[in-house]
């Protein structure tokens, strides 16, 4: 069996799959199912599902046409033969690529673009659920060509010879056992205790106890914090920022801490790009003007991903049209209807910024966010007002790990950039000041879990230098719902993990997005 992992899924958010950049780079070949004028969900769920995934078994491969594509790394593309190029007209062989986090890989080449989720298979072992996955294949997935008029469903498959097992394995323990204090409510007198020694450390920031937070065990203050990933960043992220390459099989310790992302090496661009741009940056106070949305609190839902992405674009376009008071868009809408995430379980920030590019935007009036909803739209055509997509989505740096302070400086320059960090216990005592996080843990059973929060400018104070981030723990949190956080050290692997994108006109009509004038079904139901 190739490329095989076992993990117990108890407390799982996002796919149940780990795939590293070196097991995928090599040389594939895509089975593309004919093209349509319109996009299809290609069997996938609205939202995804982690056991509805639709397996390669189920696409008709014999009846598909085949392109080779060649990847490099780090994101180097190249399609070198198959008669798909004829079905799709397409153009210039190379182009690049970029993973997904550990779960899947989008490739642009030859006038296209590919996007699938690697292979992964569940099923019982001993009365428990494991999986194991494929990092040489991919689940069915979806591409389309440039001119977005030919849309369809593949396959893909490794034919390189390092294609073995060895090669194409990972190994990720079992969540360690809680014990009985993880469902045990922590009072007031416990947090109280906690900001009084965090106080103490003098580390530059005030802590305080949040109300919100008082009652809550263990366990529901680490998935209010954020997604519980399979891969943590800290065990994929180095000391100097950039993606791990493991060899063979990859072993993950749960104990890894997020002291170890801090930047060890000195970004040699970073001195020069800052004497390049504006001391200062602010979009709630650019030329006057506030082009950002109030902040939110998500509730008890993992949509931090969607939030921070939709309020990015909704900021971008702000920016765009030049108009501080256009219409934001819909977190629900991406949230409940996107084939790319898992809803309130899990997500990215970058697929839902392609998902918004492939299917579209709607204002924030016709699908209104709830923690609880379900996919659906309450506009008629004529209030959804003028076609909007999300378009140029992509990772500062040009693909997954190629990030730096200074490629998310210049990034910001065109708007909000979503980050995402593995925030320690410590911040949700923020009150105030330039965080950085404390060396050791408050809560002795945190998990290390993905956040994403909205990056909307930089600063210096009293000689440090800090980035201002919109959180989406209600306004009452930090600085008014914001807070500030060391530039410079990839603290908590804030500048890891960046994703940003444009808004762009999607024709002059109105319109409600194609697959939602059918009948939309519940969450649970596939659509076609």
């Amino acid at each position: 069996m190739r490329g095989i992992w076992l993990l117990s899924l108890a407390a799982r958010a996002d796919l149940p799959v780990h795939c590293l950049r070196h097991q995928v780079v090599g040389d594939w070949e895509f089975h593309l199912g004919p093209p349509t004028p319109q996009r299809t969900s290609c069997g996938h769920q609205r939202p995804d599902t982690e056991d509805s995934n639709p397996a390669p078994s189920s696409f008709p491969t014999a009846s598909a046409t085949t392109v080779k594509v060649s990847l490099s790394d780090p994101n180097g593309a190249k399609m070198t033969d198959g008669a798909g190029m004829s079905l799709l007209d397409l153009g210039s062989q190379t182009g690049s690529w970029t993973m997904i986090y550990d779960e899947g890989f989008e490739v642009k080449a030859a006038g296209a673009t590919f996007f699938a989720f690697s292979r992964y298979d569940l099923f019982e072992q001993n009365g428990k659920k494991v999986n194991v996955s494929h990092c040489g294949e991919t689940m069915v997935g979806w591409y389309h060509n440039d001119a977005r008029n030919a849309w369809g469903c593949f396959t893909g498959a490794k034919v390189s010879k390092n294609s073995g097992v060895l090669a194409l394995a990972s190994f990720v323990p079992a969540a360690p056992q809680k014990s009985l204090g993880y469902d045990m409510p922590l009072d007031y007198g416990w947090h109280s205790n906690v900001a009084a020694k965090l106080n103490m450390l003098q580390t530059g920031w005030k802590a305080t106890v949040y109300h919100k937070f008082v009652g809550k065990t263990p366990r529901e203050l680490n998935k209010m914090m954020g997604i519980r990933r399979t891969t943590p960043i800290s065990a994929m992220v180095g000391a100097n920022g950039a993606i791990k390459k493991q060899t063979s099989f990859l072993s993950l310790s749960s104990t890894t801490t997020t002291n170890g992302l801090k930047r060890r090496e000195y970004d040699r661009d970073l001195q020069r790009v800052e004497d390049s741009l504006p001391d200062t940056l602010d979009w709630r106070t650019n030329n006057g003007q506030n082009f950002l949305e109030p902040v939110m609190d998500q509730g008890d839902c993992g949509s931090c991903y969607v939030v921070s992405t939709m309020r990015m674009l909704s900021a971008r376009n702000k920016i765009r049209l030049q108009e501080p008071d256009a219409l934001p868009f819909s977190i629900s809408f991406p949230l409940y209807c996107s084939e790319y995430n898992q809803g309130c379980d899990g997500g990215y920030a970058f697929l839902t910024s392609k998902w918004s590019e492939d299917v579209g935007l709607i204002p924030a009036t016709c699908a209104r966010y709830t923690s609880s909803g379900k996919c659906e739209i309450t506009c008629s055509e004529e209030e959804m007002g003028e076609k909007l997509r999300a378009t140029n989505h992509h990772y500062v740096g040009g693909y997954y790990g190629g990030a730096t302070a200074s490629e998310i400086m210049r990034e910001l320059q065109n708007g909000p950039v979503v980050v995402s960090l593995e925030p320690k216990s410590d911040l949700m005592y923020y009150q105030g000041g330039i965080y950085e996080s404390t060396p050791d843990e408050v809560h002795q059973e945190w998990e290390r879990v993905d956040h994403a929060v909205l990056l909307v400018g930089y600063g210096e104070e009293a000689g440090r230098k800090y980035w201002t981030l919109q959180n989406s723990w209600g306004p009452e949190w930090g600085e008014n719902g914001y807070f500030r956080m060391a530039r410079g050290i990839n603290d908590s692997g804030v500048e890891s993990i960046a994703v940003a994108a444009d808004v762009t006109a999607d024709g002059a009509s109105a319109g409600v997005p194609d697959f939602m004038k059918q009948k939309v079904s519940a969450p649970g139901q596939a659509q076609q």
